[in-house]
């Protein structure tokens, strides 16, 4: 039995999603919103984490240039990151397909873990999410 006084430990959660255009945003260095977020998350409790779901990275992959990749790459696997690749199941494939590529898997890990989406198109964002769950990036 702990002391009445100990801090319970708390598991991290992702606080954070971060959509395709985020991930591209932070790559191409046309925007600092995401590296900001980041940095927040890194000086908060110790608890949080910035979700990658794994279809927003693969698509930003793609799209990227072989510097702008390494930059995507170092994000998510330096080490103590905040960050986490979140995985793709497959039951969720058809609905995140359905959704659409930019922002389907960020929706679905957003709704799954009651955590925000960042993303530069908060409109589209909000076709799909709440209002009060959708963080808007500005600095693009």
């Amino acid at each position: 039995m702990r002391p009445p006084d100990e801090p319970v430990a708390t598991e991290p959660q992702v606080r954070v999603v971060l959509d395709l255009t985020a991930l591209t945003a932070y790559a191409r260095l046309t925007g600092m919103g995401v590296a900001e977020l980041i940095a927040m998350v890194e000086e908060d409790d110790g608890i949080s984490l910035v979700g990658v779901p794994a279809g927003q990275f693969v698509a930003a992959h793609w799209q990227l240039d072989t510097d702008e990749r390494q930059r995507l790459i170092g994000m998510v696997s330096r080490p103590e990151a905040v960050t986490v690749i979140l995985p793709l199941l497959g039951a969720d494939a058809v609905e995140a397909v359905e959704i659409g590529h930019d922002m389907g898997h960020a929706v679905i890990e957003a709704r799954r873990r009651g955590a925000l989406l960042a993303t530069y198109d908060g409109g589209q964002a909000r076709r799909h999410l709440a209002d009060d769950v959708v963080l808007d990036l500005l600095d693009k």
